[in-house]
């Protein structure tokens, strides 16, 4: 009797240790259900969690208002994955939670933040920046701005050897110093601002009056009445003063700025020497471009990106 008692007590306790193990890695599996270990965050043609954020606020705000089941069915990944990605985006700052979905935050003149724009239209820039670095003569001193298309030309800086890099952007000092450390570095600073990770304003501008560069490269958010714009203030006057240091001008620049919004006047598009942009281009943009006496470079965009 003894015996069958102690059975009984020995398989109740392993019953319960088995369903406590099991309520464990059910925990552990909704826990674990991120960017780093669920295939979640690799479909959708396999983006990871960041693109995939950076493509949910442009899915946002190309389609206004938009239910969360439809974004699960759009990204193809669990519902539980969308909610944590809009709660990332909400605290964030770059969409609004509304009852069962999401909508774009007002933002008519705002810039995209730096994390997004980093992560968006990767293989173009790539492309974009590897036609623009061979505009880099060996020994150059270059100056760089703080836009992410910019940023992608320093993986072709070593073929090229300049001498020296001038830039007010914070990422792309710490990243040159790491992938190029024999190129001499000339760091801009001033009033750091989170959202471009670079430096900007009068004290940057002020910087600039005693240096000199034989070629700068710079991107823009908007191109539009043969201008270039940009919604911050302080960004656009640090750009224009980055475009006085040097004789050889270069713009770089993708389709998507094409008569969108800008507020602050940059620089007219005829200072340029040079225009790197993808060959996706609409025909009488690039007819346009063509009668202002611009070397235009149109660059293929990769086929994964089409």
């Amino acid at each position: 009797m003894q015996s069958v008692i102690s059975q009984v007590i020995e398989h109740i306790d392993l019953t319960r240790r088995l369903r406590a193990s099991m309520l464990a890695i059910m925990k552990f599996a909704d826990v674990t259900d991120d960017d780093s270990l669920t295939r979640d965050s690799l479909t959708r043609d396999g983006l990871t969690g960041p693109v995939r954020r950076s493509e949910l606020v442009r899915h946002i705000e190309a389609n206004g208002p938009v239910r969360l089941e439809k974004l699960v069915e759009t990204f193809r990944v669990s519902a539980m994955t969308i909610h944590r990605d809009l709660d990332v985006l909400a605290r964030e700052g770059l969409i609004e939670r509304v009852r069962g979905g999401a909508r774009a935050k007002p933002h008519p003149f705002a810039e995209q933040d730096v994390r997004l724009r980093r992560a968006t239209r990767v293989g173009l820039k790539k492309a974009l920046a590897a036609e623009a670095a061979l505009l880099i003569r060996t020994g150059d001193v270059v100056a760089f701005d703080d836009s992410t298309t910019v940023a992608a030309m320093l993986g072709n800086l070593a073929e090229r050897a300049p001498s020296a890099v001038v830039t007010h952007a914070l990422g792309l000092m710490r990243e040159l110093t790491l992938m190029h450390p024999q190129i001499s570095l000339v760091g801009l600073g001033g009033q750091y601002v989170h959202e471009t990770d670079s430096f900007l304003g009068a004290i940057v501008v002020e910087q600039l009056s005693r240096v000199s560069a034989d070629v700068v490269f710079v991107s823009t958010t908007a191109l539009k009445n043969d201008a270039l714009f940009h919604p911050d203030a302080a960004a656009a006057e640090t750009k224009r003063a980055l475009l006085t240091r040097a004789d050889r001008k270069v713009l770089l620049l993708d389709d998507s700025k094409f008569e969108a919004k800008g507020l602050y006047h940059v620089a007219d598009l005829a200072v340029f020497d040079d225009v790197i942009v993808n060959a996706e281009l609409a025909p009488e943009l690039r007819e346009h471009l063509n009668t202002l006496g611009l070397r235009v470079h149109y660059v293929s965009t990769p086929p994964a990106e089409f």
